[in-house]
């Protein structure tokens, strides 16, 4: 059977003090982990060791212990020259038939005022 100890009036207050001590401690550390510029902090730093991480990883499929590695770079090379020639044709199609419109809309306004 355990002993019935009973706490003096000092003994509690010590225990009460302590327990809002680290009560205290403990909300401080919240409100320090969950303010907007410590969020805001940690996720540019988590955004920066992302970029740099995915930016080692793309640089080693190019370039390796010997250099450089041209096949992988004219691939690369010949896939943005088939973009930029992909959206000049669709641009210059986009050009053609707008202008084609546009004369059919300006003609049609003239024929009305005739």
């Amino acid at each position: 059977m355990a002993k019935n100890k009973t706490r003096s009036v000092s003994e509690i207050r010590a225990d009460l003090a302590r327990n809002r001590a680290q009560m205290a401690d403990s909300v401080s550390e919240l409100v320090e982990e969950v303010s907007p510029k410590n969020v805001a902090r940690r996720g540019v730093d988590s955004a920066k060791s992302f970029a740099a991480s995915e930016f080692e990883a793309a640089k080693a499929t190019i370039k390796d212990e010997n250099g450089w590695r041209t096949d992988r770079l004219m691939v690369i090379g010949g896939a943005v020259l088939g973009v930029v020639a992909f959206v000049i044709t669709v641009k210059s199609i986009s050009n053609v038939r707008n202008r084609s419109l546009g004369d059919k809309a300006h003609r049609a306004i003239m024929s009305i005022g005739e």
